[in-house]
């Protein structure tokens, strides 16, 4: 629900041709929304610019005021003074940077496109200066945002599954798979383990490469800005405060990339499978997994609760599906802004997230179980990002 009903929260747009883009449509999630006005887009593209000013023109009321256009963000910032700042582009090398000019200069609220930023340590900075702003910054895991995902959560909370015992998930096991599938793909499968299964407690992990374990020596520099990585094989395991252990896997080459993306919750009675940017969304089965005597179907969860009827794929827009899912996670920022809460995908959660991945890199490399919360800051393979403290 919408708790603005002032003057309308005004919003600017960052992307980044060529270096991330525009992110997943993060600019386009604001045209219509109550509460709230796209007055400015920046991009350091003139070709990118150009595009953004079209796209979001279009989606403008007659009498909204004239979409500024900038190349430089912070001459934005300082320019346009927004209530709220979208950092739209996937690649992360400048997300810390962004987020933290924009508490600094007083924005309200922050929307990111995942994941969160490259290090622990950039973490910590950004969350210090939203924390001094007062600041509130969401990440755009819209998977968390879908009807369907909600209708999942309570059938397990009801107990439809039973006890609930492990959280599976792989990543889409493509020629991403293993780091770079971690990574980028893997933090919705894990942000959506801890939201069902509780904080992480600890973890264990192995990251090979050809096989054989990897060392700091294998490390490369990532795509997307996400800094080093190394890795075609990643098998991590999860103590969850809630009890249940969660997993995350990915080998690189392994799989038909759509059908292998998901996150499967293990229960003694049955189990759901959540299948990300995807309708049907979510699927319940009405028996233990290792029950095999017989048929039990995988019954499609929709808004409401369980579907009766089959889903047609063709008639089904997912792009649009999944831009729904972000204005479900636009609004919830800024009904956070006016309630003084945290953002259901907040940048405490989007710590968590990282740790999780760091905690699978120092395990591999260590060869111990990590214990939270993690002491060291920094990237596991050695890498240090100028301009921010690392321990």
């Amino acid at each position: 629900m919408m708790r603005f009903t002032a003057t309308p929260l005004r919003v600017a747009a960052i992307g980044r041709t060529g270096r991330g883009d525009w992110g997943h449509a993060i600019d386009e999630l604001w045209g219509g929304l109550e509460g709230v006005d796209l007055v400015a887009v920046a991009d350091e593209s003139e070709e990118g610019l150009a595009k953004a000013v079209e796209r979001n023109t279009l989606r403008r009321s007659p009498d909204a005021e004239p979409l500024a256009a900038h190349r430089d963000w912070r001459a934005m910032l300082a320019a346009v003074k927004p209530d709220v700042v979208a950092i739209c582009m996937r690649h992360i090398d400048c997300h810390a940077e962004m987020a933290i000019a924009a508490a600094e200069a007083g924005v309200k609220g922050i929307f990111m496109e995942k994941p969160f930023v490259r290090t622990l340590a950039e973490a910590d900075a950004v969350i210090a200066a939203c924390r001094k702003s007062n600041s509130k910054l969401s990440l755009a895991f819209v998977n968390r945002y879908s009807p369907a995902y909600a209708a999942a959560r309570d059938l397990i909370e009801e107990g439809r599954i039973g006890k609930v015992l492990e959280l599976r998930s792989r990543g889409k096991e493509d020629a991403r798979g293993g780091g770079e599938d971690l990574w980028v793909l893997g933090c919705h499968v894990i942000d959506m383990m801890v939201d069902l299964g509780g904080a992480p407690q600890w973890c264990e992990a192995n990251i090979s490469q050809g096989g054989r374990p990897i060392s700091r020596a294998d490390a490369l520099a990532g795509p997307e800005g996400i800094g080093l990585i190394a890795g075609d094989s990643v098998v991590a395991m999860y103590g969850l405060a809630d009890g249940p252990i969660g997993y995350f896997a990915s080998v690189r080459d392994a799989g038909l990339k759509q059908p292998n993306f998901g996150l499967t919750v293990v229960g003694t009675k049955g189990a759901i499978h959540i299948r990300p940017d995807h309708v049907p969304h979510a699927y319940l089965r009405e028996a233990p997994l290792w029950r095999v005597d017989k048929e039990f179907p995988w019954k499609p969860i929709g808004a409401e609760g369980l579907v009766s009827a089959p889903v047609n794929q063709s008639d089904v827009d997912r792009a649009a599906e999944r831009l729904g899912w972000g204005r479900r996670a636009a609004v919830d920022l800024i009904d956070a802004i006016g309630e003084d809460r945290e953002p259901e995908t907040g940048m405490y959660v989007g710590r968590t997230v990282l740790e999780m991945t760091t905690a699978a890199y120092a395990s591999a490399l260590e060869g111990v179980r990590m214990s939270w919360p993690m002491a060291a800051r920094g990237n596991p393979l050695g890498e240090r990002h100028p301009g921010v403290p690392h321990p």
